[in-house]
């Protein structure tokens, strides 16, 4: 079995997502049932009730099926150290520091799981691992089951608690064939209180559902629909339009989730993928390349002048800090005075960047045997307040600041963002001419001066 969790363990439970889940699950079941036998108890004389007995206990069994499947059998992790088949296959792919090892086509890193999870859609907290390749399928049954499971549910709270609080009427008007429900009034409580956690459960796992289903039947993932999205922005700068390789038509997108065919689970191993006409198995990885080359460009490096120990109350940053916070799950970062930020996202209050140390500073200025791969860098959320503008591109084209200076020196090529490096950058830029994937190419190099770099800047923002 391909576990997907970090453990592979019933310890990958031990977590407030797969503890609420499981609670929330068993507290909807039982209250229902505690309704079900009182309004419409199992009567071998009623072949109706035998059989909404069953099916009411066919759901949580279905449920939880696949819920510990999506869990204990996972995404699927891309092996560590792991390598194409075909080594000239290698520039057309992202290589990960972290499990030393590169990215296979539609793999992405999670920093929860700390692992690159192959076509990773997203991180789920509720069963405390990644939804993707292999988990997909029981992950959407298990939405699905959810939502008909609760709904059969208020089928049986509602009429119950109903006659529950009309009970005097029935009794006082003398009516027959109507059973009378009685409840504690902790009974009363709770199954008041399981109602509105079942009407949450549809409509909140109803939602995700259908942007799981819509997502399924496009065969994209929720990171890759945002590749699309800037891919499609980006269509100006190219001769021919951006293929999305992977959209195999409605039927096949669905079949290569849910394989009705077979054995109703995923189809592949999750390194190799089927591409439509028109397109290669590397479209997308080296459509990656060049938005994250464009995102080097847009970076701008910060200086911070207030230290910061990375805690999530910042009333000492502002109260604005503390209310305008970041609507995300990322991480923020400590930082120290003196270090720099490679900033690559801006909030009206806080900023997400790659942490420079002081220390790795000072180490990258005596170092001349400069090392090809980087030094992994934290990356996360910090105020604004905290670092101001080091370097302006503004101040450099005006000529208020020297090409030649450290500081110039230091944004072109020192503290670049991790796993950018320039000559990466090169020998991704004469592959993509060759494809034709890109109108025109200005190659660079390690040796280029700070002044070279800007007059080609200049030329990719004229053009």
């Amino acid at each position: 079995m391909c576990f997907g969790t970090s453990s592979g363990k019933l310890s990958q439970l031990a977590h407030y997502g797969p503890i609420g889940a499981i609670i929330l699950i068993i507290w909807i079941t039982i209250s229902g049932y505690h309704c079900l036998i009182q309004w419409f108890p199992p009567d071998i004389k009623d072949p109706l009730s035998i059989i909404n007995f069953l099916i009411y206990w066919i759901w949580p069994v279905v449920i939880f099926y696949n819920y510990f499947r999506a869990i204990f059998v996972g995404p699927g992790f891309v092996p560590k150290g792991w390598r194409p088949a075909n080594k000239e296959h290698e520039k057309y792919l992202q290589y990960c520091n972290v499990c030393d090892g590169f990215k296979a086509p539609r793999a992405h890193h999670c920093k929860k799981c700390g692992r690159c999870v192959m076509k990773l859609d997203h991180h789920c907290p509720w069963i405390n691992t990644c939804t993707g390749h292999f988990n997909h399928a029981n992950f959407c049954w298990f939405m699905f089951y959810a939502i008909f499971g609760c709904t059969h549910a208020l089928l049986m709270l509602c009429p119950c608690i109903y006659r529950a609080l009309f009970a005097q009427y029935y009794i006082y008007a003398r009516i027959k064939n109507v059973p009378i429900i009685h409840f504690t009034f902790t009974g009363l409580i709770s199954c008041i209180l399981s109602i509105g956690l079942a009407l949450g459960v549809i409509f909140a796992v109803g939602f995700l559902l259908v942007v799981q289903l819509r997502s399924i039947m496009r065969n994209q993932t929720g990171i890759e629909s945002w590749i699309l999205r800037k891919a499609r922005d980006r269509d100006y700068r190219r001769v021919k339009t951006f293929i999305y390789p992977y959209d195999l038509g409605f039927k096949q997108n669905l079949r290569q989730v849910f394989d009705w065919a077979q054995t109703f689970n995923v189809i592949g191993d999750g390194l190799t993928w089927p591409v439509c006409d028109g397109a290669d198995e590397y479209a997308l990885t080296r459509e990656q390349l060049d938005q994250k080359r464009d995102k080097r460009q847009r970076t701008v490096r910060y200086e911070v002048v207030k230290s910061y120990k990375g805690s999530f109350i910042t009333l000492s940053y502002g109260l604005r800090t503390c209310i305008c916070i970041p609507c995300t799950d990322e991480t923020r970062i400590p930082l120290e005075k003196g270090d720099y930020v490679l900033v690559t996202r801006w909030e009206r209050c806080w900023m997400y960047g790659e942490r420079v140390s002081a220390n790795e500073m000072n180490n990258k200025k005596d170092d001349t045997n400069k090392s090809d791969k980087r030094q992994h860098r934290p990356r996360g959320w910090f105020p604004r307040c905290c670092a101001y503008e080091a370097f302006k591109i503004e101040d450099l084209w005006s000529g208020k600041l020297d090409p030649n200076s450290d500081i110039v020196a230091a944004q072109f090529s020192n503290f670049g963002p991790e796993g950018y490096d320039d000559v990466e950058e090169e020998g991704n830029n004469n592959v993509q001419n060759e494809d034709n994937h890109v109108e025109e190419i200005i190659p660079t190099t390690t040796t280029s001066t700070p002044s070279k770099k800007l007059k080609q800047r200049k030329v990719r923002q004229e053009n």
